[in-house]
């Protein structure tokens, strides 16, 4: 009789469904900044049920080829109302991420990307757990901007050569 009473709570326990919070997506804007291909976005989630989460950020307008940088953190004084990250990927490149504990944050040093951005935040968070993000977008300077940069240092070049040669 007991090791059929310890069958059944075994069963009844594998079929109990684990925990997960919602998983969220959304569609956050780039906002444009005072120079052509600068962008900038915020976002933040609250999770008010407890348990795993797979939360997408899709960053729209696409961009250009780019240097990206984003950041997470999150701020949880006691376990209940904590987020722990897991895993982070923008557009497939995985995010630092410092260990869990109340205080966490993640980063993605300048990163070259194009196209629609992608965000992939994967963790465990308690019931009513937040946490926030940035991302900015600063244009690859053109071939033309690297032309014109070496012919003004060749400009200079001369300029000082010239001089040095009426002094001496």
């Amino acid at each position: 009789m007991k090791l059929r009473s310890a069958i059944l709570a075994a069963a009844l326990v594998a079929a109990l469904p684990s925990a997960f919070a919602e998983d969220i997506a959304s569609n956050v804007p780039l906002v444009a900044g005072s120079s052509p291909g600068w962008y900038s976005a915020g976002f933040s989630v609250t999770h008010l049920v407890d348990g795993l989460f797979t939360d997408t950020f899709t960053f729209s307008p696409p961009i250009d080829p780019s240097n990206v940088d984003a950041s997470l953190v999150t701020i949880g004084f006691d376990q209940p109302h904590n987020v722990d990250f897991t895993s982070a990927t923008l557009n497939g490149t995985p995010m630092s991420l410092q260990p869990t504990g109340i205080f966490e944050a993640g980063f993605l040093t300048p990163t070259f990307m194009s196209g629609p951005l992608t965000l992939t935040v994967i963790g465990n968070a308690g019931d009513n757990a937040s946490y926030a993000g940035t991302l900015n977008v600063t244009p690859v300077p053109e071939p033309e901007m690297y032309g014109m940069m070496l012919g003004g240092l060749a400009l200079l070049g001369a300029m000082a050569r010239r001089r040095k040669q009426d002094q001496g």
